[in-house]
C-alpha cells in the first residue's frame, strides 16, 4: 500500500481544479470538483459566496484550507445555480436543527436536495429529487490506531469484520466503513443524534455496499440504497440516499 500512496500523492499535484461527472443514475448525480485551482479562480469564486461564507472562509488558519473552502462553496452556488436556473449569488441557504445545509424556502417548491463531502484536494456534490441525500469521499491513505477508532466509532458486527481483513487490508476497509457510515449519518440529517454503533453496513471496498441494520427506532433498512464507488484514482466514497 505504501508504493500506492506515493502514487497518490504525486498524482494529486498533479492536478488542476476541474469539475467532472462521477455518477449519474435516475435517483442520483453525483458530481466531484478538483479544489486546487488557480488565484484567478479562486478570485472569481469568492466573488459568488455570501457575506457570511466570506467571514467563515478568512477565519481558516491555513491560506490551503481557506482556499480549498472558497473553491468547494463557490461551485456548491454554482452547480445549484445551474439546476435552479439562477444566479450563484442568489441561492440561499438554511440548516436544519442538527446543522445539515438545504435550500431556504425562499426557493420556493424547488424539488432539489443536495450533499457534499470533501477529502484532500476532491469535493463530491450529490444532488437528488425530493429524496434525503448522504455522500462521503475520503483520500485513500494508511490510518493509524484503527482498533481504537474502530471501538469508538464502529458497531460490534463492524469490528469483528474489521478484525477478519489482514493487517495490510484493514485501513482499506476501514475507509469502506468510515465513507459508507458516514454517507448515510448525513443523508438521515440527524447529527450525532445517530449513534455511528445504530447501524451496520457491509465494510468490503470490492464488495456491493449495504446497510445491514438500522435500530428499528431511527429507520428502516428498506427504505435506504446505498452505493459505493470511486470517484478518482486514490479516493473512495459511498452514496446514500432514500428510496
Amino acid at each position: 500500500m505504501a508504493a500506492d500512496l506515493e502514487h497518490c500523492a504525486a498524482a494529486e499535484s498533479d492536478r488542476s481544479s476541474r469539475t467532472f461527472g462521477v455518477l449519474k443514475t435516475p435517483a442520483v448525480d453525483i458530481v466531484g470538483v478538483r479544489l486546487d485551482a488557480s488565484a484567478g479562480i479562486i478570485a472569481a469564486l469568492w466573488q459568488l459566496l455570501s457575506r457570511d461564507e466570506q467571514e467563515r472562509a478568512e477565519k481558516f488558519r491555513f491560506s490551503e484550507h481557506r482556499q480549498h473552502y472558497i473553491v468547494a462553496r463557490g461551485n456548491l452556488r454554482r452547480l445549484l445555480a445551474e439546476r435552479l436556473r439562477i444566479a450563484p449569488r442568489a441561492v440561499e441557504f438554511v440548516e436544519n436543527n442538527y446543522g445539515k445545509p438545504k435550500l431556504a424556502p425562499v426557493h420556493g417548491s424547488a424539488d432539489l436536495d443536495f450533499n457534499l463531502s470533501h477529502s484532500g484536494a476532491l469535493a463530491l456534490y450529490a444532488f437528488t429529487s425530493g429524496r434525503a441525500v448522504g455522500v462521503d469521499v475520503e483520500l485513500i491513505r494508511e490510518i493509524p490506531d484503527i482498533d481504537d477508532l474502530a471501538e469508538r466509532f464502529f458497531s460490534p458486527t463492524e469490528i469483528a469484520s474489521l478484525k477478519a481483513f489482514p493487517v495490510a487490508q484493514r485501513s482499506s476497509a476501514f475507509l469502506a466503513c468510515w465513507t459508507r457510515k458516514e454517507a448515510f449519518i448525513k443523508a438521515l440529517g440527524q447529527g450525532l443524534s445517530c449513534p455511528l454503533d445504530a447501524f451496520d453496513v457491509t465494510i468490503d471496498p470490492d464488495a456491493p455496499a449495504r446497510i445491514t441494520r438500522i435500530k428499528a427506532s431511527i429507520e428502516r433498512v428498506a427504505n435506504w440504497t446505498m452505493q459505493a464507488f470511486a470517484p478518482s484514482p486514490c479516493y473512495i466514497a459511498a452514496v446514500a440516499y432514500r428510496r
